[in-house]
């Protein structure tokens, strides 16, 4: 049910014994500090309604509050969008409590003690025409919250989604849903719970983990089930559960690892109040706690639409100046080759229409691919990408400075035009633009670790998925040969004239960099086995 709450302040209110009369607009805290603790007592009363307003985290502590107006009237009292509120004590209900909500900034108010009383308010707002992801910040809510509207139920153990019929099914707490509001009903769409606040240790009931083909393999659709900001971190007492989130913003899903130190797609690790979000069990009985301390003031918005760096990690975006998408790649001790569920975390796709960018590892795919460190080897990271429709798009490379400078990186892109076009160093060029069609593009794009210091004729393995003979690149004065035969071979370039400038015995599939001493212009490559030869064009600047 779509509701808009509108308040008219008339206020008597008394403020911990005194009487404060006349006062317009409540308790508005500009700044200072109101502070109370759990011997204290606060009783917000008088024959009207009233606000508590407060844009500062953390400087308004109740001890114990009161909620009771006089008089024959019903009255409210507001705490605005965008105020934090902490009660230390008990918080005592007797008239309506509304925490208000306007375009996504929502009022936040924690809670260390009991809550008695009469029902509270919590507004929502949400995006028109999309999916939200939402919960329950009270307990016994129901389905009559979203009258109106699609509700989504989420089944791990078959992987079935089911639609909410009934007005009074209950919306379970720590449980979450999708909504779908649409914009001929109400736009924008705000809609309020009506119930009894969640307070405490909260223990998320239902996971499950059902693996194998039609099933769920551990998606478990859970909530925030307070009426805070709720931060994923370590102090969450989980087992058998991923270290990632992942949260849909109504167009694209976001991430965030609580191990990789302030590194995501997210920004932060704050869950909005009346947000739902992913958890990825990985073995069976998974459980999840959420302690009363993980919440926090922070001014979070509900997901429809500052990292911090970390070393050996670094962001690649993906844009068609509309929309955009991220994949995080880094490099930290107790990574791995395929998916670590300490740090890494799945790609889940959005909207056709947004461009997608992950990266690929045998069959799966990531968000977010924290390997092995480099430790002097050669690496290459093959990338996903998805155009959601044709055009010109945009690859950035961010914090490339965090990885280790003794490495080269460039970018092979295998359908760009020109043989000296096809690998970019993206530490000097940390963009990139292409144009592509509607589609997959998987085999597209691959990015290549290479220590700057390795001796030309060194040919350590390197993993290479690249399909073909051999694929033979330059770039400024270096050859690449992308070596793909399992039998000895030799490279000979020559220039123009067809005098032989340099010659190179390779013995294993491996990716080779042979630097050129020589004047600017195209050269002939020659690869040769004992069966084939394969003969390149490239140009050297």
């Amino acid at each position: 049910m779509k509701t808009r709450t509108i308040i008219t302040f008339y206020l008597i209110l008394f403020l911990i014994g005194m009487a404060l009369a006349g006062v317009s607009q409540g308790i508005v805290n500009d700044g200072g500090y109101i502070e109370g603790n759990a011997s204290s007592y606060t009783k917000i009363s008088g024959s009207g309604d009233a606000l508590l307003v407060n844009a500062s985290a953390d400087q308004v502590t109740f001890g114990n509050l009161e909620v009771d107006f006089t008089g024959a009237g019903t009255y409210k009292l507001t705490i605005t969008d965008s105020s934090f509120i902490t009660v230390d004590g008990a918080l005592n209900i007797s008239d309506t409590l509304i925490l208000e909500c306007n375009s996504g900034e929502m009022a936040n108010l924690i809670t260390n003690g009991t809550i008695s009383g009469a029902y509270a308010k919590v507004e929502q707002h949400l995006q028109a025409d999309h999916w939200n992801m939402v919960s329950s910040p009270m307990t016994s809510a129901t389905a009559s919250v979203y009258e109106g509207s699609y509700l989504l139920d989420w089944n791990e153990t078959d992987s079935t989604w089911s639609y909410i019929i009934s007005l009074t099914d209950p919306l379970n707490t720590n449980e979450g849903y999708f909504v779908w509001p649409e914009s001929t009903i109400s736009s924008p769409v705000n809609v309020a719970y009506t119930g009894l606040l969640n307070t405490g240790n909260q223990s998320v009931s239902g996971l499950t983990y059902t693996a194998g083909a039609g099933k769920g393999n551990g998606w478990n659709l859970v909530g925030n089930p307070y009426p805070s900001v709720l931060e994923w971190n370590s102090s969450w007492t989980t087992s058998g559960v991923d270290a990632t989130i992942y949260i849909y913003d109504g167009s694209n899903y976001k991430t965030w690892n609580y191990n990789l130190g302030g590194f995501g797609s997210m920004g932060n690790g704050y869950i909005p109040p009346t947000q739902g979000f992913w958890v990825k069990a990985n073995s069976t009985g998974p459980s999840v706690t959420i302690p009363n301390s993980a919440r926090t003031h922070a001014a979070q918005t509900f997901y429809k639409g500052s990292e911090n760096t970390v070393w050996n990690m670094f962001s690649v975006k993906i844009s068609d100046n509309t929309h955009s998408d991220e994949l995080i790649i880094g490099f930290q001790e107790g990574g791995k080759d395929g998916f670590s569920g300490t740090f890494d975390a799945y790609k889940l796709f959005g909207i056709e229409s947004i461009p997608q960018v992950y990266a690929l590892a045998g069959e799966e795919q990531f968000a977010v691919d924290i390997m092995e460190p480099l430790n002097g080897k050669i690496k290459s990271v093959k990338l996903g990408f998805r155009a959601g429709t044709g055009g010109i798009y945009n690859l950035v490379f961010e914090n490339l400075d965090m990885i280790d400078p003794a490495y080269d990186i460039y970018l092979e892109d295998k359908l760009s035009f020109g043989t000296s076009k096809k690998l970019v160093d993206i530490k000097s060029h940390p963009e990139y633009k292409f144009s592509a069609t509607a589609g997959t593009e998987e085999d597209r794009f691959v990015l290549h670790f290479y220590p700057i210091n390795e001796n030309n004729n060194n040919e350590t393995g390197f993993n290479n998925d690249g399909g073909g003979f051999s694929n033979i690149y330059a770039w400024e004065k270096v050859v690449f040969v992308n070596y793909q035969q399992d039998e000895p071979a030799e490279i000979v370039i020559y220039n123009m004239m067809g005098k032989e400038i340099m010659k190179k015995q390779i013995s294993q599939l491996a990716l080779h960099k042979m630097t050129l001493h020589a004047d600017k212009g195209y050269y002939i490559v020659k690869v040769l086995t004992a069966n084939n030869i394969q003969t390149e064009k490239v140009f050297i600047n």
